[in-house]
């Protein structure tokens, strides 16, 4: 008997051992798993632009925003209040940083990097001094950058480099051009091809068509298809109508309501495919309804130059592949500002 109970006693001891080290392993799992506030640091930050290419005269739209991944909150102490009638956006002192902390840096190809102006206001208004960001919140705001930048209304390529928090998260960057519109004058040895730029219509696909005559890319190039009555083809780095960039990069259709009319410019792509285009362009010679919506309009020729320098490569002689029997090259593309000649001292890209 006396055995049986000590057995028993054993094992009701050990009952009592097992039972409360799995009461202090479920208070400790509760304590580990209780949401504890995150450190700053554990933020991503986000920069980007509305659009790659800035008219000086317009607004830079910068979007700058911290984003919360872990599924804990994050607090982020500030020097200045959040006053409660700012709503809820990333604070100008984060953007920018301290007098002590600066967190905005711009460079440009002609200027090395530059701290914006941190914000330097005494910390004197009541409100709330900490930014509290909730699990997997993303907080952000867009800022027009020549409040805050003056310099950056001159022509030039930018890059901002965004540092929040004093360096503790990684950095985020973004690049974008400011420049006055322009128009692309096309050389060839028939005459020249005056095109007006549709910068609102399809703007990544202007962007993609300035970026490439900067380089002189068109320089040298050829119209290697022409069929009358249709379309003039040319800018295939390789000549064949096969070519593409040499970076690969390939752009999606943005397609709009202009008509498909005599003088258009527009960017070629893939067959059954809008979103391949690349460096290829087209020029129409007539209207040509069966295109509308099928492919990126980027520009248009209407004077009266440009009409018969169109006519004179539609006459020119092709093979049954259409291709021209004598090379037709693209002297250059050159770049002038809006409403200057031609033959002015305004033009920024040269062969």
């Amino acid at each position: 008997m006396d055995g049986l109970w000590q057995a028993c006693g054993n094992n009701m001891r050990s009952a009592i051992v097992l039972a409360w080290g799995t009461l202090a392993g479920l208070a400790s799992a509760q304590t580990e798993q209780a949401p504890a506030a995150a450190g700053p640091e554990v933020l991503r930050a986000h920069v980007a632009v509305t659009q790659k290419l800035f008219d000086p005269n317009q607004p830079v739209r910068v979007h700058f925003a911290l984003h919360n991944p872990t599924d804990r909150p994050v607090e982020i102490p500030l020097e200045l209040p959040i006053k409660p009638a700012d709503g809820i956006a990333l604070p100008l002192e984060l953007i920018t940083g301290t007098p002590n902390k600066p967190a905005l840096f711009v460079s440009s190809k002609s200027v090395k990097a530059t701290t914006v102006r941190p914000v330097n206001e005494p910390a004197s208004e009541q409100g709330e001094r900490v930014l509290r960001l909730a699990p997997g919140g993303t907080v952000g705001a867009e800022i027009d950058l020549r409040e805050i930048f003056k310099s950056i209304r001159y022509t030039d390529s930018y890059r901002i480099e965004w540092r929040p928090l004093g360096g503790r998260i990684p950095s985020a960057s973004v690049e974008f051009r400011v420049e006055p519109r322009k128009v692309a004058v096309l050389v060839t040895d028939y005459g020249k091809l005056t095109f007006s730029l549709m910068y609102e219509k399809a703007p990544r696909n202007v962007e993609n068509f300035l970026e490439l005559t900067r380089d002189g890319f068109y320089s040298g190039k050829t119209f290697h298809r022409i069929i009358p009555g249709f379309i003039i083809q040319g800018g295939c780095p390789l000549g064949t109508g096969n070519g593409v960039r040499e970076d690969g990069k390939l752009l999606e259709a943005e397609f709009h309501d202009a008509a498909m009319d005599i003088g258009v410019l527009a960017m070629a792509h893939k067959p059954d495919d809008p979103n391949t285009a690349s460096c290829q362009f087209f020029v129409a010679l007539s209207r040509l309804e069966e295109l509308d919506g099928k492919y990126t309009i980027i520009g248009r020729a209407t004077d009266e130059a440009s009409l018969r320098t169109l006519q004179q490569l539609a006459a020119l002689e092709t093979d049954r592949a259409d291709r021209p029997l004598r090379q037709v090259y693209i002297r250059s593309i050159n770049l002038i500002d809006a409403g200057a000649s031609s033959t002015g001292r305004h033009e920024v890209s040269r062969p």
